[in-house]
């Protein structure tokens, strides 16, 4: 693990590897939605773990705004979310159930008071249920990525609105069956 769990992996970057990084990362955000017209939200960590980084430099490489909060402070994001306009969020699936769920608690109309229309997550598991609960919850559309530390975190591959599966970056990366 680069962090989330456990011991953390340490996982070094050459100049280099960051600028491949940015580029595919601007890739993956490019075919899900992003245009340099929104405001992303990235909602993960910005420690060991590779998500936040990845995906700020990405996001920066399109031309759109970023608002750097990282992970938590859940009532913190749903005030940016609203003061900044944001219309791109970062996370992980569950965390987005979870600012769904706590927007309501809160008395937050999703639909009238946040300007949301994507959502960019990964780094665990879901399945095609969630993704409906968490576009119903709040009111975007939702696309997948994959990455690991191993291979440089999110960039690996991601999903297009035509939602077919991921595209993986072949002119980086070998996928073996």
């Amino acid at each position: 693990s680069s962090g989330t769990t456990g011991k953390p992996t340490v996982v070094g970057c050459t100049a280099n590897d960051m600028q491949m990084w940015t580029e595919l990362m601007a890739r993956i955000v490019t075919q899900a939605g992003v245009t340099a017209e929104d405001m992303a939200q990235v909602s993960f960590s910005y420690g060991l773990f590779t998500g936040g980084f990845g995906l700020h430099y990405g996001l920066e490489r399109v031309g759109c705004s970023v608002v750097p909060i990282g992970g938590g402070n859940t009532e913190k994001q749903l005030m940016l979310m609203e003061d900044f306009g944001t219309t791109v969020l970062i996370a992980t699936p569950s965390y987005a159930l979870y600012l769904a769920e706590r927007a309501g608690e809160l008395g937050i109309d999703i639909s009238k008071q946040l300007k949301l229309r994507l959502g960019l997550f990964g780094s665990e598991p879901w399945t095609e249920e969630m993704r409906a609960a968490i576009e119903r919850g709040l009111h975007l559309t939702a696309t997948d990525n994959y990455g690991m530390s191993e291979l440089i975190g999110p960039g690996v591959s991601g999903e297009c609105l035509e939602f077919q599966g991921m595209h993986i970056a072949e002119d980086h990366f070998l996928a073996e069956t």
